[in-house]
């Protein structure tokens, strides 16, 4: 069932075609800004004197101050792992029949841009998490760069860019309606979940995971459209 259209694969029931030119292009960019915040990273930083002031942090984002959860920072990590697998199963299984090189090429080229252009944020920004605010964290917990890779949120962002690219492909597919529409719900609410550990864990303020939510989303959109067949190039 799935059609070949020089110079790339496309799914058959789906009005997504992969390109030499145009996938080569965004992997090229995905891996060429997660290379350019690996470089970033090899910058010294400038000590800070812990623990932080919290007076120098806004109205919204004081609501994660005080908070210290390693639970909620494993669950989100749990729940990564977890959202991917399911995201990549789902593409697949509703596109059984057409293979899975297009949708599984989607879903990464979505992670690696997320992924590149947060990093380079985040080292960008230097924005310190907020548990350096709290006095009663061990010394040895602390991760040195790490530390400051608070904005914005890097779990938030992926998680959303790869749920909303599973919810595009699966819209686009013959799967019922039931099916596209639970996809959409998880696709909304699995990142805001992931933002609520990352804030409860005190690993992220408000602002990061909300900007994460919409960047990751953008993204998440973006893929896909830019993948969409020609209404002339799409028949069969």
């Amino acid at each position: 069932m799935c059609v070949v259209l020089l110079p790339g694969w496309s799914l058959g029931q789906q009005r997504y075609q992969l390109g030499w030119g145009r996938d080569a292009a965004l992997v090229g960019a995905g891996l060429g800004l997660n290379g350019i915040a690996l470089l970033q990273a090899q910058r010294p930083l400038p000590a800070l004197t812990l623990p932080l002031d919290p007076a120098a942090v806004n109205g919204v984002d004081r609501l994660a101050l005080g908070r210290w959860d390693p639970a909620s920072h494993t669950a989100s990590n749990v729940l990564f792992g977890v959202g991917v697998g399911v995201s990549l199963a789902s593409a697949m299984l509703v596109y059984k029949d057409d293979g899975p090189i297009v949708p599984a090429a989607l879903i990464l080229e979505s992670s690696l841009l997320t992924a590149g252009i947060t990093n380079v944020v985040k080292e960008l920004v230097k924005r310190p998490r907020p548990y350096l605010y709290e006095p009663g964290i061990p010394a040895e917990l602390l991760a040195g760069r790490d530390d400051r890779h608070s904005f914005w949120s890097g779990h938030t962002a992926n998680m959303a860019a790869i749920s909303f690219t599973t919810a595009f492909l699966v819209q686009g597919s013959e799967a019922s309606a039931a099916v596209k529409t639970t996809t959409w719900i998880g696709a909304a609410t699995v990142p805001a979940a992931m933002g609520w550990l990352r804030v409860r864990s005190g690993r992220h303020f408000p602002t990061d995971v909300l900007t994460g939510y919409a960047i990751g989303a953008f993204v998440g959109w973006a893929v896909p459209y830019i993948h969409r067949l020609n209404s002339g190039t799409n028949k069969r």
